[in-house]
């Protein structure tokens, strides 16, 4: 007995997000290299030149792009657990004999 689960727009376009991603580590890091490479070029240069104030500055850069993909996350964790929550209830009513 197959059972529909409804969707909203937009948790719909977040399943097609995370579906078309490619998986693994490089693919990741790819993604990912246009933020972190220019902090990191930047802070191994004030450590070539033994500039502390590069460095530290670098080490702040990178704590700011930290915690603003950590709040960036917030908003696809909430479409997750609504999406798993409809999945789960679903599957509860699946469970159920009729009566």
């Amino acid at each position: 007995m197959a059972v529909s689960i409804e969707l909203t727009d937009e948790e719909r376009g977040y399943v097609a997000r995370v579906a078309g991603m490619k998986p693994g580590f490089l693919p990741t890091l790819l993604s990912y290299l246009p933020y972190f490479a220019p902090v990191a070029l930047f802070g191994f240069y004030g450590v070539a030149i033994g500039d502390l104030t590069a460095v530290v500055l670098a080490f702040l850069c990178l704590l700011g792009l930290n915690l603003w993909w950590i709040h960036g996350q917030s908003g696809p964790t909430a479409l997750f657990l609504a999406i798993c929550t409809k999945i789960i209830a679903a599957s509860k009513a699946q469970e159920q004999p009729p009566q």
